[in-house]
C-alpha cells in the first residue's frame, strides 16, 4: 500500500510504499532519461593525519553523492520502462554504490572517527553515524555483494514485468484487483487471487538464494542472522521492537476479532455463502491487508467521479504544503513495462522529488496518492541547509507513519467534505459506515504486519524450514484466514517486500503507531475530536509539521524525533485508543 509501498497492494498503501526503500530503491526518482553511469568508485586513499572529521565527511560525500544520484536515475528508468537495458544500467550503478560502501579501508576510518571522543560536533557526529550504518552491512567480499545485487535486480524485473493470466489472457495488477473487488463468483475470485500469487513460484527459488546470501553477510559481520543485522542498521533494538508488537497484539486482538466477525457476515451475505466457507480470495485483497468493500460509505464511487490529483493539490495546499513541483516530475499512469506499484522517491536531496504511480480514479488510488505525496512533502521540506547526508527523512518509521496518517483521511467523510467531494448531508449519511471502516482498516493492517514481522524473523532464523507452512500458520493465527485445503505453494514470495525490501515492513506498523500519536497532537492544534480533525484549511498543521517533523531531516534518531514531535516515546497506546470508543 505506499513503497511510499504504498506498493500497490504491497505497501500498506502501496503503497510501494513506496516511498522509501533501502538506498537504491527508496531515494529513487529522477528524470526518465538517466545520465551516463559514473566510473567505478576508486578505493579511498588514507587521509592525512591532520584531516578533521568534518573535512573527512565532506570528502566522502563528494565521492558518494554522484554515485547515488546516478543509481536513482537508473532505478527510475528501469521502473518506468521495464527494459533489459534499463535494468542492466540499474545494476551497474548500484554496483558502483556498493563498491563505495564496501571499501574496508574507508570503513575502518569511519569507525575510528565514530569512536573518537573528541568528535563532539552534533552535525558531524550524525553524518559519521549515517555513514557507518550505511556501510556496516557491506563489509563482506565484493563478489558476495555482487551476487546479492544481481539476484535482487533479477527479482525486481520479474515483479515489474509479471502479469498473471485470467482465461488465458495476461492481466495487470489493477485488473486483478478489479476482479477481486467486484466479482461475486467464487471460482473467478479464486482464479484472480491465484493469478497474483503465481509470481511467487517464479520468485521463491531466488528468495531462498537471497536469504542464504544475506545470512552469510550478517554472520561474517558477527550478527546472528540478516534479520538481526538489518534491525541494527536501522538503529532499532530487536527486543524493544518485539515488545511493541507483543503490546500491539494484546491491545488489538479482541478488537480485531469483533470487527472481523462483522466483515465476515457482510461478505457471506454478499457472496451467498456461509461464513465458514470464506476463503482468502473472498476478502478482495491478495494479502488481506486492505479492507474489503463491505462498508457502504459510498466514497469509492465519489472518488471515481473526482480528479484524483486536483483533490491532492487542494488538500496539501490548504495546509501550506505544495506539491506542484513533485507532480510535474512524476510518472502517474499505467503503461507497458512500467512497475505496477506506487513509490515516492527523493532523487538527489536537492529538490528533485517525484512519484511513480498507476492512477485509476477511486478510493484506493486517492488514498495512495495522498500517501505518496505525504512522503513527497516530507522530503521536500527537509532543511536545505543541512549537509547532504542528513538531507532526507530520519527513518522509514517517521515518513511511513506520516504518510499512513494522511492516507487514512481519505476514508473519513469529514475530509471528503472538506476537499469538496461531498456535501454535509452525504457526510452525515456516510458517517456510521465510515467509522466502522476507519476502525477495521488499521486493525486489519496491524494483524497483517504481525504476519510480516514474524515471518521474516523466522525465515532468516531458518531459511530451509517449510516456509509455505510457516506462512499459513501465521496468516491463520494473526489474520484469522482459512488455509486453502491442499494448497502448498510459496505464496509468501508473491509479496515484493520480502524479496527486494527485506526486514522493512515492520517499519510501516511502527510508523502507524507514530502516526496515531502525531494525529492526536495535530488534532489538539485544531481543537477537535480526532475523528473530526482532518487538517484541511489549517496552515498551522503544515507549519507544525515543517518545523517539528520535516526540517531536521536525519539530524536526530527516529526515536528522538518522535519524542520531540509528540512529547512521548513510541507505544501502541494512542493507536489502540481509537478502538476504545463505540
Amino acid at each position: 500500500m505506499r513503497l511510499s509501498l504504498l506498493l500497490m497492494g504491497l505497501l500498506p498503501k502501496a503503497v510501494l510504499p513506496m516511498a522509501l526503500f533501502p538506498l537504491a530503491l527508496l531515494m529513487a526518482a529522477a528524470c526518465s532519461t538517466a545520465p551516463p553511469a559514473p566510473p567505478p568508485a576508486e578505493p579511498s586513499p588514507p587521509p592525512p593525519a591532520a584531516v578533521t572529521p568534518a573535512a573527512f565527511v565532506q570528502t566522502q560525500v563528494a565521492r558518494l553523492q554522484p554515485l547515488v544520484v546516478a543509481s536513482h536515475h537508473a532505478w527510475w528508468e528501469a521502473s518506468t520502462t521495464g527494459t533489459d537495458q534499463a535494468f542492466a544500467k540499474q545494476k551497474q550503478t548500484e554496483d558502483a554504490v556498493d563498491r563505495f560502501y564496501s571499501d574496508p579501508a574507508l570503513f575502518e576510518k569511519v569507525k575510528a572517527y565514530r569512536q573518537d571522543a573528541q568528535v563532539t560536533d552534533l552535525v558531524v557526529k550524525r553524518q559519521i553515524e549515517v555513514l557507518y550504518r550505511s556501510m556496516l552491512g557491506k563489509q563482506v567480499a565484493p563478489e558476495l555483494l555482487e551476487q546479492i545485487t544481481t539476484l535482487r535486480a533479477a527479482v525486481t524485473q520479474t515483479f515489474n514485468t509479471y502479469r498473471g493470466k485470467l482465461d488465458g489472457k495476461e492481466v495487470t495488477q489493477n485488473e486483478v484487483m478489479k476482479v477481486l473487488r467486484s466479482s461475486t463468483d467464487s471460482q473467478e475470485l479464486q482464479a484472480a487471487w491465484e493469478a497474483q500469487k503465481g509470481v511467487g513460484a517464479l520468485v521463491a527459488p531466488k528468495l531462498a538464494e537471497l536469504a542464504a546470501l544475506r545470512n552469510q553477510v550478517a554472520q561474517r559481520l558477527g550478527f546472528r542472522d540478516f534479520y538481526a543485522l538489518r534491525i541494527a542498521e536501522n538503529e532499532q533494538d530487536e527486543t524493544k521492537v518485539l515488545a511493541l508488537f507483543d503490546q500491539l497484539d494484546a491491545l488489538t486482538r479482541d478488537h480485531f476479532a469483533r470487527h472481523k466477525k462483522i466483515v465476515d457476515q457482510r461478505l457471506s451475505k454478499r457472496l451467498g455463502i456461509r461464513t465458514t466457507d470464506l476463503m482468502p480470495w473472498h476478502y478482495q485483497n491478495p494479502f488481506f491487508q486492505d479492507p474489503p468493500a463491505v462498508f457502504e460509505t459510498g466514497l469509492d464511487e465519489v472518488y471515481k467521479q473526482q480528479d484524483t490529483l486536483a483533490i491532492c493539490r487542494s488538500f496539501f495546499s490548504s495546509i501550506g504544503l505544495e506539491t506542484a513541483a513533485i507532480l510535474d516530475r512524476s510518472d502517474l499512469y499505467e503503461k507497458q513495462g512500467k512497475s505496477p506499484h506506487a513509490f515516492c522517491a527523493n532523487m538527489d536531496r536537492e529538490g528533485d522529488v517525484r512519484v511513480l504511480a498507476n492512477i485509476v480514479p477511486g478510493l484506493q488510488w486517492q488514498s495512495t496518492m495522498v500517501h505518496e505525496l505525504g512522503h513527497g512533502v516530507y522530503e521536500s521540506y527537509v532543511d536545505s541547509s543541512l549537509p547532504w547526508l542528513l538531507r532526507t527523512r530520519t527513518h522509514a518509521i517517521t515518513t511511513e507513519g506520516f504518510a499512513m496518517m494522511l492516507d487514512r483521511l481519505t476514508a473519513n467523510p469529514y475530509w471528503a467534505e472538506a476537499v469538496g467531494a461531498i456535501d454535509t448531508a452525504k457526510r452525515d449519511q456516510s458517517m456510521d459506515e465510515a467509522r466502522a471502516y476507519l476502525a477495521f482498516a488499521p486493525l486489519q493492517f496491524s494483524r497483517w504486519a504481525q504476519v510480516m514481522l514474524r515471518f521474516e524473523r523466522a525465515m532468516y532464523a531458518d531459511p530451509k524450514q517449510d516456509l509455505n507452512t510457516l506462512w499459513w500458520d501465521l496468516v491463520q493465527r494473526y489474520q484469522s484466514l482459512r488455509r486453502p485445503p491442499g494448497r502448498n505453494a510459496p505464496d509468501y514470495a508473491s509479496k515484493i517486500h520480502l524479496v527486494i525490501v527485506p526486514v522493512y515492513y515492520h517499519n510501516y506498523m511502527l510508523g502507524d503507531l507514530f502516526g496515531a500519536q502525531l494525529h492526536e497532537t495535530l488534532a489538539a492544534l485544531e481543537h477537535k475530536d480526532p475523528v473530526a480533525a482532518v487538517y484541511f484549511g489549517h496552515p498551522q498543521v503544515g507549519d507544525f509539521l515543517k518545523s517539528k517533523v520535516f526540517a531536521s531531516g536525519a539530524l536526530y534518531r527516529w526515536d528522538e524525533l518522535i519524542v520531540q514531535a509528540t512529547g512521548k516515546e513510541l507505544t501502541a497506546a494512542a493507536f489502540a485508543r481509537r478502538f476504545d470508543k463505540p
